[in-house]
């Protein structure tokens, strides 16, 4: 019992003395390259037997008793034990001890404090060279691997766009899908101190090359200079590059040339002749695939255009003026104006409302004559007469010279006024209508008929909803008299 009394006054003793010899308290700090920090080591019995020792990262590096250890460079303690470290670097960034040796019987005392460096942010690609090309399909690995304290957040952009990522990473990897995602792909990393660092890795992806053009339909005359011109979008690895017509190798002279620049490949005729008129094909081709465009040289007319125009589009509740222009060389033979009703989404949920299903929504022909003149710009004007009050109508236009007829226009919706007469229902798209163009597939108008037709729906509808006609009328009659003879004959061959 005296032996537990003792050991437990020694204890509550040594609790006493260490919280006299060791008043500091653990800090972290958090400094700057090329500054000092001083870090404390105090104890009240400074004239006491005590021995003080320094760890960096449990390495000893400075003793009170021991003159002969060598600091580290821009270290050095000084009298009261504290341990000063000068013109930081990052290498000091570590926990430092000081460990507080007393005599006999009591144990030392520790004290652990924590230097923090603190410095910008520097980037190391993967790969290093900031270069990578692959294969179609096959993956892209990259990455910014980067350092600084504190820890660095690394963000991305793509061709100058910001990346949408899910997390801070400092590295990527996806499938190369589309040779779409190639491109510069830029890493910046930012910790807070000094300016942010910046990366650039280039991704290039192997595909089958891509070819465009502007004009497939290009239009001239004879003794003209034309040329066709493609595009070579994309080639990576590079291909080679030709012009066919009819599936053969276009032969090139003085008047027929092929020309590149700024991957933009032009096949010239200084001047056309009858003979060049054709189809040709422009073809690019790699280890990894083929690409072509197709061009027609010829001298139909192009694709004319309608002009809208409030002030010239003369509108009345029966008729309307169109105005078109087309591109031509040669003199314009004629036109075919083409007018049909358009109906559209109907806003009525009626059963027998119209529809816009056969014979009631056929194209009408109207030919127009053309003009005497050479061109290259050729201007027609027509106003349509015999049309339906309030009616929304779609118009397209073809032109023909001496080499043939051009490709069909966009199509031009219009509307009549208002006036007296039957009209057709309105649509819920086209109320208050103005005259608009709409884009239309490069194909031949259908379901021809002659024209002026264009009150014949109002007559199909009017007659599915009024009296029987006079034939449906003799069929009943004849019916009727087919029965009663049968009744009579009958009962004429029971009485016999």
């Amino acid at each position: 019992m005296g032996v537990l009394k003792v050991f437990l006054i020694m204890l509550l003793v040594e609790i006493v003395l260490s919280e006299k010899v060791f008043k500091s308290v653990p800090v972290t700090v958090k400094a700057y390259e090329n500054d000092t920090v001083l870090l404390p080591c105090y104890t009240d019995n400074t004239e006491g037997d005590l021995r003080v020792r320094w760890y960096k990262s449990n390495a000893l590096i400075a003793d009170s008793r021991d003159p002969n250890l060598l600091l580290p460079p821009r270290t050095r303690m000084h009298a009261n034990f504290s341990l000063q470290v000068e013109e930081l670097v990052s290498a000091d960034t570590a926990d430092y001890t000081c460990e507080i040796i007393r005599p006999e019987p009591w144990g030392p005392i520790r004290q652990t404090h924590t230097i923090e460096v603190q410095y910008a942010p520097s980037v190391r690609t993967v790969p290093e060279d900031g270069f990578l090309e692959v294969k179609k399909g096959d993956y892209v690995d990259i990455g910014c691997e980067a350092s600084g304290t504190p820890a660095p957040i690394v963000n991305w952009r793509k061709n100058g766009e910001a990346m949408a990522l899910l997390e801070h990473r400092a590295r990527i990897r996806f499938r190369a899908e589309h040779r779409l995602l190639a491109g510069a792909y830029e890493c910046t990393a930012n910790n807070g101190v000094g300016d942010p660092v910046t990366a650039s890795i280039t991704v290039i992806i192997q595909d089958a090359p891509v070819v465009s053009t502007e004009r497939s339909f290009v239009h001239t005359a004879l003794g003209l200079r034309a040329a066709l011109a493609a595009k070579l979008e994309f080639a990576i690895p590079s291909a080679r590059t030709a012009w066919y017509r009819d599936g053969k190798p276009v032969k090139t002279d003085d008047r027929v040339v092929i020309m590149v620049r700024d991957n933009v490949h032009q096949l010239i005729f200084r001047t056309v002749r009858k003979a060049d008129l054709g189809n040709y094909t422009f073809r690019a081709e790699n280890k990894l695939g083929m690409a072509d465009v197709a061009f027609k040289l010829t001298g139909v007319p192009n694709v004319a255009s309608f002009k809208v125009d409030p002030v010239l589009n003369k509108a009345t509740s029966t008729s309307f003026t169109l105005i078109w222009e087309v591109d031509s060389y040669s003199t314009i033979i004629e036109y075919n104006l083409w007018l049909r009703p358009y109906y559209g989404r109907l806003s009525t949920p009626e059963p027998d409302a119209f529809t816009t299903e056969a014979p009631a929504n056929l194209w009408s022909k109207i030919v127009v004559p053309g003009d005497s003149s050479d061109g290259p710009i050729h201007s027609a004007t027509y106003t349509v007469r015999g049309l339906t009050p309030s009616t929304v109508y779609e118009a397209i236009v073809t032109s023909r010279n001496r080499f043939g007829w051009s490709k069909p226009s966009a199509v031009l919706h219009f509307a009549t006024e208002p006036g007296a007469g039957r009209t057709l229902p309105a649509t819920s798209e086209y109320t208050d209508i103005t005259p608009i163009l709409e884009e239309t597939e490069s194909q031949e108008p259908y379901n021809i008929t002659q024209a002026h037709v264009f009150e014949r729906l109002n007559e199909v509808s009017s007659a599915a909803r009024g009296t029987p006609s006079c034939a449906a009328i003799f069929v009943l009659i004849v019916t009727f008299w087919f029965l009663i003879g049968r009744v009579k004959f009958s009962i004429d061959y029971n009485i016999n």
